[in-house]
C-alpha cells in the first residue's frame, strides 16, 4: 500500500490568501480606473474595516483569548459575527494558537514564531500544513461552552459570507453599483484586516521599542497601532498580556482599549484588567537594565568601572521606591474600603512622588547607556539619596 507523503502547504489556503488580496487590490483598482469611484465604497470598507477589525481586537483577541475584560453573552455574540468577517478562522482555532504564542513564545511550538524568519511570522505559517499534533486546538476549554462560540464552530463560514460578502452586495445593489460594493467591502476590506494583523506577528518583532522587556522581540509600534485599532504596542502587551489596553499613554492610537472602557461607564464591559503601575514601573527599569548589561559586557573595564557605584546606587534605589509603593498598593487593596478621603489623597500623591522619583532614575539609566554606547565616561547625573 502506497503513502501519500503531506504537501509542505496547505494548498487551499495559498489559494484563498492569494485570489483575495489579487482580487482586492488589482480587481478594485481595474474597477476603479473603468467605472471611477461613488463615496459609497470607501464608506463600506473603512466601515466594515473597522467593525471586522474590532471583531478581531476587542472580540477574539482581548475577550476571548485573553480575558482581559468581561462583558454579556449579547456583545459576544456581536463580537464573534464581527470577528468572522475578518476570516481569520473561529474563535476556538484563533485563541488555541495565540495561547500558544504567549505561552510558548519563539521556541518550536509558537505557531508564528518570528525566529523562524519574518515570512513565517506574517503568513508562512498560515500556508503551510503543520504536524497533526501542532495543530491540535488546545487550551481554551474555558472558551468552549459559550452559546457564540458553539454557534460559530457550527456555521463559521456561513456566518462569514452573510456578513462579510452577502450584506455588502445587497447594500451594492441599493446604490446600483453591486460588484464596487463586494470589490472595496469583501475583497480589498478582507486584504486590509488580514494583512494588517500578520504585521503585528511580523513587523512587530522587528520595527519599534522594547521599553518593557528587552528580552523579548516583541516591540512597540505607534505606526502599526494607526491600522491595527491599537494592537501595535505589541512589546507592552507581551510584557502585560492580561490588562485590556495595548497602548497604555492616554495619548497612544487604542480605539480597542477607549471603547471598552466607555462601554464599562454603563455596565456593557466589567472586570477590566489593568496591571498595577508600579509593576510597569518596574518593567521599564528592568528593560533599560537589560540594555545596560548588555551593553556593559562589550565595554572595557574602564568604563565598567566607572559605572559600577552608580549603577548599584541606582538599583538600590530604585528597588526600593519599588518595594514600598508595592506594598502601599497591597494595603490599599486590601482596606480601600475603610481608606478616609484624606488617607486617599495621601495615597495618590505619593503615586506621584514614587512616579516623579522612578522618572529621575529612568533618565540616570539612559544618560549612562548612551555614555555606554558611546564608550565615554561622564559624571553629569543626578542621584539622591
Amino acid at each position: 500500500m502506497k503513502s501519500t507523503k503531506k504537501s509542505k502547504y496547505n494548498w487551499n489556503m495559498v489559494v484563498f490568501l492569494t485570489l483575495i488580496p489579487l482580487i482586492g487590490i488589482f480587481g478594485t483598482a481595474i474597477y476603479v480606473f473603468y467605472n471611477g469611484v461613488v463615496w459609497q465604497e470607501p464608506v463600506i470598507m473603512l466601515t466594515l474595516w473597522f467593525l471586522s477589525g474590532m471583531g478581531i481586537t476587542m472580540g477574539y483577541h482581548r475577550l476571548f483569548a485573553h480575558k482581559a475584560y468581561k462583558t454579556n453573552t449579547f456583545v459576544e455574540w456581536i463580537l464573534m459575527i464581527l470577528g468572522s468577517m475578518a476570516f481569520e478562522n473561529t474563535v476556538l482555532k484563533w485563541s488555541s494558537d495565540h495561547r500558544k504564542h504567549h505561552t510558548q513564545a519563539e521556541t518550536e511550538n509558537d505557531p508564528y514564531s518570528i525566529t523562524e524568519g519574518f515570512w513565517h511570522a506574517h503568513i508562512g505559517w498560515i500556508l503551510k500544513n503543520t504536524p497533526d499534533e501542532k495543530n491540535k486546538v488546545k487550551g481554551v476549554k474555558d472558551l468552549e461552552k459559550k452559546s457564540a462560540i458553539i454557534f460559530q464552530n457550527k456555521y463559521y463560514f456561513q456566518i462569514g459570507i452573510i456578513f462579510g460578502f452577502v450584506i455588502p452586495l445587497i447594500i451594492g445593489f441599493i446604490y446600483g453599483r453591486p460588484l464596487g460594493a463586494v470589490l472595496w467591502g469583501t475583497f480589498l476590506r478582507i486584504t486590509l484586516v488580514h494583512h494588517a494583523t500578520f504585521f503585528i506577528n511580523s513587523l512587530c518583532h522587528y520595527v519599534g521599542g522594547r521599553t518593557y522587556d528587552f528580552t523579548s522581540t516583541a516591540r512597540d509600534s505607534w505606526f502599526v497601532s494607526l491600522f491595527t485599532f491599537g494592537e501595535g504596542y505589541h512589546n507592552y502587551h507581551h510584557k502585560f498580556q492580561w490588562d485590556y489596553r495595548n497602548g497604555i499613554k492616554w495619548f497612544a492610537f487604542d480605539p480597542s482599549k477607549w471603547i471598552i472602557k466607555a462601554l464599562s461607564y454603563v455596565g456593557i464591559t466589567y472586570d477590566l484588567k489593568v496591571a498595577q503601575d508600579h509593576l510597569i514601573w518596574e518593567s521599564k527599569i528592568n528593560s533599560l537594565k537589560e540594555q545596560l548589561n548588555e551593553k556593559l559586557q562589550d565595554s572595557s573595564a574602564n568604563i565598567k568601572s566607572a559605572y559600577h557605584d552608580k549603577l548599584n546606587s541606582l538599583n538600590i534605589k530604585a528597588k526600593a521606591i519599588i518595594e514600598t509603593w508595592r506594598n502601599m498598593e497591597l494595603k490599599y487593596l486590601k482596606d480601600k474600603d475603610n481608606f478616609s478621603s484624606k488617607m486617599i489623597e495621601k495615597f495618590q500623591n505619593d503615586k506621584i512622588i514614587y512616579q516623579n522619583e522612578l522618572k529621575s532614575i529612568i533618565r540616570n539609566f539612559k544618560v549612562i547607556l548612551s555614555n555606554v554606547k558611546k564608550n565615554r565616561v561622564s559624571i553629569s547625573l543626578s542621584i539622591h539619596n
